[in-house]
């Protein structure tokens, strides 16, 4: 195996660190030390963690993770809002597929390693296009396979409409007759109690904070990476999506409506927005950022989406640790609060 070295990323360092996520086919806007300065605050005193994997001084790979203390136990997570984090690996690495490839694992096993040496639990949501993760499977890590929709932005938004759901474009044409304002203005108070509901209205609570929801929606870390399309009925919000775009990729980060306003048409409408605004100029690909819950997934679909698959990954350092793990959430999703 090839000598790495493998440390935390310095903020010195951050300049190069980004450099080598926009050359990774699995970099995201949310490996970036923009995204880990964006949610830093709201998640102190945890703190987002940048880990790198050098070979000759030179970036070979790294990984992006929450770090965070759990009874008394240091843990490696997904942040909230963070629909992808993980490990990413240079690419390019090897003229022959195997030399890459075995490259790739060495890697990839090396990471890990450092990883379960100083984690008790691991649980990351890794981007798409990190397809060969044999070596995370041989060290342990439970795998769960997870789904996305994304969006072909070569193709001209008249391309898109034809290959719409009929019942996409009935409800964009029943939006555009309700003549909403669509702009970028985006109160975070009027806009978190938007997202908020969204899980009142299924009995459950938000989990992300208003500080969080802020940040991504304010700081100024991703003022070059954020697009808002929010639409408005007068003077009330009715619905919005804040867009990230990162080497040739739109993220669908957050997004909200109006529960009396879904009849009208409005997410359908926000999509429609997105398609005119991004697809047939430089970027690549609208990605949906889920497939995995039903009934957000079939309002997806209506849009003709491609369907790309990623994985979760997990880790416990003891069987005594996933069986403690498995009771509390037990616990907590039959209403126990201690």
């Amino acid at each position: 195996m090839p000598a790495f070295d493998v440390r935390v990323i310095e903020p010195h360092e951050y300049d190069s660190w980004d450099h080598f996520v926009t050359a990774s086919r699995q970099g995201s806007i949310f490996h970036t030390s923009h995204w880990c300065e964006t949610i830093s605050a709201a998640y102190a005193p945890a703190r987002p963690l940048i880990v790198g994997c050098f070979e000759n001084k030179a970036l070979v790979g790294g990984c992006v993770a929450l770090e965070r203390e759990r009874f008394g136990m240091r843990t490696a997570v997904t942040p909230l809002l963070s629909p992808y984090c993980g490990f990413v690996l240079d690419t390019s690495v090897g003229e022959k597929i195997s030399d890459a490839i075995s490259h790739e694992h060495a890697v990839l096993e090396t990471i890990s390693r450092f990883l379960i040496d100083n984690y008790s639990y691991i649980n990351l949501v890794l981007a798409p296009h990190l397809h060969d993760i044999r070596p995370l499977q041989q060290a342990g890590y439970l795998i769960t396979p997870r789904f996305t929709y994304q969006l072909n932005l070569r193709l001209s938004p008249e391309e898109h409409w034809q290959r719409f759901d009929g019942n996409a474009r009935r409800q964009i044409k029943k939006a555009q007759r309700e003549a909403f304002e669509l702009c970028e203005r985006l109160p975070p108070a009027e806009a978190y109690k938007l997202f908020a509901n969204t899980f009142v209205r299924h009995g459950e609570s938000c989990p992300v904070s208003p500080e969080l929801f802020g940040a991504v929606v304010e700081h100024k870390a991703l003022d070059g990476y954020r697009e808002v399309i929010a639409a408005w009925d007068g003077d009330k919000l009715v619905g919005f999506v804040v867009l990230l775009h990162f080497s040739k990729t739109v993220y669908y980060a957050l997004a909200a409506n109006d529960a009396e306003y879904l009849p009208r048409g409005v997410s359908s409408l926000l999509v429609w927005e997105i398609v005119k605004q991004f697809s047939g100029r430089e970027w690549d690909t609208f990605d949906f950022v889920g497939a995995n819950t039903p009934s957000i997934a079939r309002f997806k679909e209506n849009f003709n989406p491609k369907l790309q698959l990623y994985f979760q990954v997990e880790r416990y350092s003891s069987a005594i640790l996933k069986l403690g793990k498995e009771v509390f959430e037990r616990l907590r999703s039959e209403g126990w609060r201690g």
